[in-house]
C-alpha cells in the first residue's frame, strides 16, 4: 500500500497510541493536517489559536494520563511560538512530540535559495531531549521508534520532529509489521545489596521522613511509595512537584515542604535524622542529616550533599523491591517503636490544620485566596483534577488545597509559565473526560491565554476556569516590594490609581461559556455548584483582595 509521508507520519501516530493532535494548520503542516482528517487513519485535530498553547495542552495531557499526545505548528521550530512551551514541558519532565513542516514562507530569504540555512532544524537542549529531522517517508517508522523510546524513557520529555514539505508528499510503501512499532524503554533495578542497606537504614533511623517528588508521579509509583510509608511507619512529605505523590487525608502524609510549605511538613524535615529522598531534587538540609536517595538519573537531578545511599534505578521497581523486603513481623515492630513519633505527626497535622480553620472560613470581601479554594474542595470530587497557574493562587494551593488521586494536581512548578494553565486544562479534559477538570488560575495567567476558551467551545471541551482577580500580578509586586521596598508595572490600575481589570464573566460569555462572577461569601457556594454542574465549559471569576499574597505564614527561604 502506497503512502504519502503524510499520511506514514500519521498512521505511525495512531500506531503508537496518539489520540489527539493539537495545532494550527499553515503552509508547512497542510498536508499533514490533511492526513489526520482521514476517515481511515484519521486523529482529531484539535485547533488552537495560539501554538505555545497547542505544547501546553499536550503537557497537561500528558501530565493527567501519563499518555503522549502530539502538537503541530504551522512554522519552522526554532521560530515558532511554541519553544516557551518546550521549555516548560521539559523542566517539568513532561513528554511531548512537537511536530513541524520546517518552512518560513514569511521569512525572507537571504541571498541565493540554495544557501539558505535550514530552519527548523535546530532547537536547543534545553527545550528539548532530541530531535530528528526526517529525510525521506522511509525514515520515519525507525525515527518514530526512537522518538517514543526517548520521549517516554524513565526521564520523560518532550521531543521535536521536522518533515520537510518534500517528504510529506512523497510515496513511500507501507511495510510496518505489526507488533514491531514501539521500542522498549530501558528500565533499570536496584542491587539486592542497595535494597538491603536501604531498608536497614530507614528501620535504624529514628526519625525518618520520606521526600516524594515528580518522580514518583511520572513512574506511575504511588501504590509503591504507599506501601513503603506504611510499611516504614514513615511520614511523606511533598516535595514542590510531588502534590498527589499520597493521599493527603492519610495519616503519614505531612504536607508540602518550602517556603510555601505546611508548618508539619517543615517541623519534621528540621527535626529528622534520615531524609529519603524519591524522585526529588536535592533539599538544603542540616549537615547532620543523612539522605537516601533515589532517581532514575541522579546526575541530572543532582546528588545530595548529605548522601549516605544512592541509588540510581527505576522509581517503581525500587519502591516494590524495598516494600517486598520488609517482612510483616519487621514492619510490625517498627509500627510499635514509632509509635511516639507519630503522635508527633498527629499532632504537628492537627495544629497545621486548626491554622488553617481562619483563612478558610474567613468572611472578607473581596477574598482572601483560602476561602474560595476551601468552597471549591468542598465541591469538587475526590478524584477531580485541578490545574493551578502561578503565582499567589499555586502557592495557596501547593499550601493548604489537599489532592487524593496522583496526577490529580498539576501545576508549573519548576518553570512556573504564565499562559500554561488554561490549556494544560484542556488537555487534561481530553485525557480524563470522566472527571471533573478545573483551572485555577490569576487574572494576570489567564489573560495570556484566555484566547484558547474558544477551543472548549469548539471541540466542546467542559473545562470549569476559575479566575482569581485581584487586578494585577500581586505576587510579582510583592517580590518587587521585598526586594526594592516599593514596586512597579506589577498592578493593572488606571492613570488615576483605581484598579483595572477587565469584566472576565462577561468575556467568557462573549466566547460561548457559562459564566458567574463571585463578589461575596454568600454567592461561592451557589456559583461553584452551577458551574460544576454546567453541560459546557464555564467560568467563575472570584474578586480577589491584592492583600492576599496566597501564602500563610511563609517560611524561610532555606529550609530546615
Amino acid at each position: 500500500m502506497k503512502l504519502s509521508g503524510s499520511q506514514t507520519l500519521v498512521k505511525l501516530l495512531k500506531a503508537h497510541g496518539v489520540e489527539y493532535v493539537a495545532g494550527i494548520p499553515g503552509h508547512g503542516s497542510w498536508a499533514i493536517v490533511d492526513a489526520l482528517h482521514s476517515t481511515t487513519h484519521g486523529i482529531p485535530f484539535i485547533q488552537v489559536m495560539q501554538e505555545q498553547s497547542a505544547v501546553h495542552l499536550a503537557d497537561g495531557y500528558f501530565r493527567a494520563c501519563g499518555r503522549p499526545m502530539a502538537a503541530l505548528v504551522p512554522t519552522a521550530i526554532d521560530v515558532s511560538k511554541a519553544v516557551t512551551g518546550l521549555a516548560c514541558a521539559h523542566a517539568e519532565a513532561s513528554a511531548a512530540l512537537l511536530l513541524s513542516g520546517g518552512e518560513v514562507a514569511h521569512i525572507p530569504v537571504q541571498g541565493p535559495i540554495e544557501e539558505k540555512a535550514p530552519l527548523g532544524s535546530e532547537v536547543s537542549s534545553l527545550q528539548v531531549k532530541a530531535q530528528w529531522l526526517a529525510q525521506s517517508p522511509a525514515e520515519l517508522p525507525d525515527i518514530m521508534r526512537s522518538a517514543f523510546a526517548c520521549m517516554l524513557d524513565a526521564t520523560p520529555g518532550p521531543v521535536s520532529l521536522t518533515l520537510p514539505l518534500e517528504v510529506q508528499y512523497q510515496s513511500v510503501e507501507w511495510t510496518q509489521a505489526p507488533g514491531s512499532v514501539r521500542a522498549i524503554c530501558e528500565r533499570y533495578t536496584a542491587s539486592r545489596s542497595q535494597i538491603k542497606q536501604a531498608s536497614t537504614f530507614l528501620a535504624k533511623a529514628a526519625r525518618p521522613v520520606i521526600v516524594a517528588g515528580g518522580g514518583v508521579l511520572s513512574a506511575d509509583a504511588c501504590s509503591e511509595l504507599l506501601l513503603v510509608a506504611e510499611g516504614f511507619s514513615t511520614p511523606v512529605i511533598n516535595g514542590p512537584d510531588g502534590k498527589g505523590c499520597i493521599p493527603e487525608d492519610h495519616r503519614l502524609a505531612a504536607g508540602a515542604t518550602g517556603r510555601w510549605g505546611s508548618a508539619c511538613a517543615n517541623a519534621l524535615l528540621a527535626n529528622a535524622d534520615l531524609v529519603f529522598l524519591v524522585g526529588c531534587r536535592p533539599l538544603a538540609l542540616s549537615p547532620c542529616v543523612s539522605v537516601i536517595q533515589i532517581d532514575d538519573d541522579l546526575e541530572m537531578q543532582g546528588r545530595s550533599a548529605q548522601l549516605l545511599l544512592g541509588i540510581e534505578a527505576d522509581i517503581r521497581s525500587v519502591l516494590a523491591d524495598l516494600g517486598e523486603a520488609l517482612s510483616t513481623e519487621k514492619a510490625a515492630r517498627l509500627s510499635l517503636q514509632r509509635t511516639s513519633y507519630l503522635t508527633r505527626l498527629d499532632a504537628l497535622r492537627e495544629a497545621w490544620e486548626a491554622r488553617l480553620t481562619a483563612p478558610r472560613t474567613d468572611e472578607s470581601a473581596p477574598f482572601m485566596i483560602q476561602r474560595p479554594l476551601a468552597e471549591l474542595r468542598a465541591a469538587l470530587e475526590h478524584d477531580a483534577v485541578i490545574v493551578v497557574g502561578a503565582g499567589s493562587v499555586r502557592r495557596a494551593v501547593q499550601q493548604m488545597f489537599p489532592v487524593y488521586v496522583p496526577r490529580s494536581h498539576l501545576s508549573s512548578s519548576t518553570f512556573g509559565a504564565l499562559g500554561w494553565a488554561v490549556p494544560a486544562a484542556i488537555g487534561a479534559k481530553l485525557a480524563l473526560p470522566a472527571r471533573q477538570v478545573v483551572c485555577v488560575v490569576g487574572d494576570g495567567d489567564f489573560l495570556q491565554a484566555m484566547q484558547e476558551m474558544a477551543v472548549c467551545v469548539m471541540h466542546c471541551i467542559p473545562v470549569l476556569f476559575m479566575v482569581f482577580n485581584n487586578s494585577g500580578y500581586v505576587s510579582l509586586r510583592d517580590g518587587q516590594t521585598q526586594r526594592f521596598g516599593r514596586h512597579y508595572a506589577s498592578e493593572f490600575n488606571l492613570p488615576d490609581g483605581k484598579p483595572y481589570s477587565p469584566d472576565f464573566t462577561e468575556i467568557a460569555r462573549s466566547f460561548g461559556l457559562e459564566s458567574w462572577r463571585v463578589e461575596h461569601a454568600s454567592q461561592l457556594a451557589p456559583a461553584l455548584h452551577k458551574a460544576l454542574n454546567s453541560k459546557g465549559p464555564a467560568l467563575l471569576e472570584v474578586l480577589v483582595s491584592r492583600q492576599s499574597t496566597g501564602v500563610i505564614d511563609p517560611f524561610a527561604d532555606e529550609l530546615p
